[in-house]
């Protein structure tokens, strides 16, 4: 049969313990054990702690950068609606957006580079317009660029029994007439 087990006391223990002559070794086996427990608990919350630190270091640089890249695409998308109201103001197209350059959202400084550019480009179609005079050939003007030109042929051509019309329809004639 099987030996049966009895729980023993504190008291109990501890007289067995004498008994058997065993104090001496139980105590320090058991700051032994003790020791190394402690020791294995420092070490795990220092290497937890580290890495935790460590963790938290990143994830703050993280949010820094990311902090910064949305403090300059919102810096960039505020310039850019500045400079699309400047040349809204100044009767320039919003895809000539590309064409200007800004370090700030300064509004004179962004309305002093849409007028520069607005200028710039006035001088050009002035130069082409002067070359073209120089060469002899005058610009279009008035009456005779565009549609007054196509009235005066279609009249001319309708007078004289030209049928110069797009649209072909049927008339239909009476006897009488």
């Amino acid at each position: 049969m099987a030996e049966e087990k009895k729980e023993l006391t504190e008291e109990e223990f501890l007289s067995k313990i004498k008994e058997a002559n065993l104090g001496d070794y139980l105590a320090k086996y058991t700051q032994k054990i003790g020791d190394k427990r402690v020791t294995e608990g420092i070490k795990s919350y220092e290497a937890n702690r580290n890495k935790k630190d460590f963790t938290d270091k990143e994830r703050l640089e993280a949010v820094e950068t990311e902090l910064a890249e949305l403090k300059q695409n919102t810096a960039k998308g505020n310039i850019n609606t500045l400079i699309e109201a400047e040349l809204g103001k100044q009767n320039l197209s919003k895809g000539l957006l590309k064409y200007i350059k800004v370090d700030s959202n300064d509004p004179s400084e962004i309305a002093k580079s849409v007028t520069t550019l607005r200028d710039d480009l006035l001088q050009i179609e002035q130069d082409r317009i002067d070359l073209k005079l120089k060469e002899g050939t005058a610009p279009l003007t008035g009456d005779k660029a565009g549609a007054g030109s196509l009235l005066e042929n279609y009249i001319k051509n309708a007078n004289e029994g030209k049928n110069t019309s797009p649209f072909e329809g049927k008339i239909s004639k009476s006897e009488g007439d």
